[in-house]
């Protein structure tokens, strides 16, 4: 079955976090802050499936180059120095063979989220790298999920390679958006959760899955099915390792009501059942004695008289064998057949 997620979160300073860091984490590799002197080394990170930086025009970005550039050119100390987006995969897109799953020629599910990454750089004239991580080994094997970072700055292409703009429309303020008559960037992110739904049913259908994800809240799509809450790393490990956590204990909770309301719309579903089928042989029975009147049930009548029909052939041909004293052909085991 496939699983929908879909979010977004800045990546600012005033959190601790710095998008030369953040990248270097999700890509399993080496960055110098030149900033701030620290460097960042993830380069013996596993699970890194495969990664790439690029503009909107599909041109390939020094990763390095392109965070320092973000960091140097935000001079607040809570500035935001880039946007993350976290995309849950369809397994169905993933091929099984792993020696297709880092060739993107063979993965379909790199090619939906390369997809929407391109869409974002395109709508907000930004960059974005991607990085596509494999499930954690200890983990749901089904978990792919991807993480997109964007600048938070228009990307520029010149003589000297790229500058970083001015602010991304979805970064400005609500009160900056509604000088400029837009709506409100909940509003946008909304319908980016609405626009990755749609490319990866899109790739599902092209694969010739029947698996569809969808962006709206169980709530929206008339589910009463409670969502689980996310784990979090730390509540994820210690799961691993056996211990319990208090997320964990939610979601089992949560799981066990879902459970109950399954087997609740089972239990409903057959009284329903059994209503309908006394209902139609209540019907029958008021026609089979001349009280029905309603041209409601015309699909019972019709279904009767066909009925009475048949058993009246049926009936006939019984009668015409016994008087023809045509004998059946013994077909019992031994009998020489």
């Amino acid at each position: 079955m496939a699983i929908y997620h879909a979010t977004t979160k800045p990546i600012s300073r005033s959190s601790g976090r710095s998008a030369t860091a953040s990248a270097a984490y999700r890509a399993g590799v080496e960055i110098a802050d030149e900033r701030t002197g620290l460097k960042h080394d993830y380069s013996k990170r596993k699970g890194v499936m495969w990664s790439l930086a690029f503009d909107k025009n599909e041109n390939i970005i020094d990763r390095s180059k392109l965070w320092n550039t973000a960091e140097k050119a935000e001079n607040r100390k809570d500035g935001r120095t880039a946007r993350e987006w976290v995309l849950a995969i369809p397994y169905e897109l993933v091929p099984s063979e792993e020696s297709y799953q880092k060739e993107i020629a063979r993965n379909e599910g790199i090619k939906a989220v390369v997809a929407f990454a391109k869409l974002l750089a395109e709508r907000y004239d930004v960059a974005v790298d991607v990085a596509i991580h494999s499930p954690d080994k200890d983990g749901d094997n089904r978990n792919w999920h991807a993480h997109i970072m964007t600048t938070t700055r228009k990307f520029e292409s010149n003589d000297h390679g790229f500058i970083l703009g001015d602010k991304a429309d979805i970064e400005l303020s609500n009160t900056k958006r509604k000088e400029r008559g837009l709506a409100p960037s909940s509003f946008e992110i909304k319908d980016l959760r609405k626009e990755w739904a749609c490319i990866a049913n899109q790739f599902l259908k092209q694969h010739g899955s029947n698996e569809r994800i969808d962006h709206r809240s169980l709530k929206d799509q008339g589910i009463e099915r409670q969502p689980t809450i996310k784990m979090g790393w730390q509540a994820s490990a210690m799961e691993r390792r056996g211990k319990v956590s208090d997320r964990g204990d939610i979601n089992r909770g949560i799981k066990s009501y879902n459970e109950q309301l399954k087997d609740l719309d089972l239990e409903i579903y057959m009284l329903e059942g059994r209503r309908q089928a006394q209902h139609k042989r209540q019907a029958l029975l008021k026609f089979s004695k001349g009280q029905f009147e309603t041209e409601d049930n015309a699909a019972i009548i019709g279904r009767y008289a066909q009925w009475k029909v048949q058993r009246e052939q049926r009936t006939s041909e019984q009668v015409d064998s016994t008087e023809l004293n045509i004998e059946k052909p013994t077909t019992e085991l031994g009998s020489g057949l």
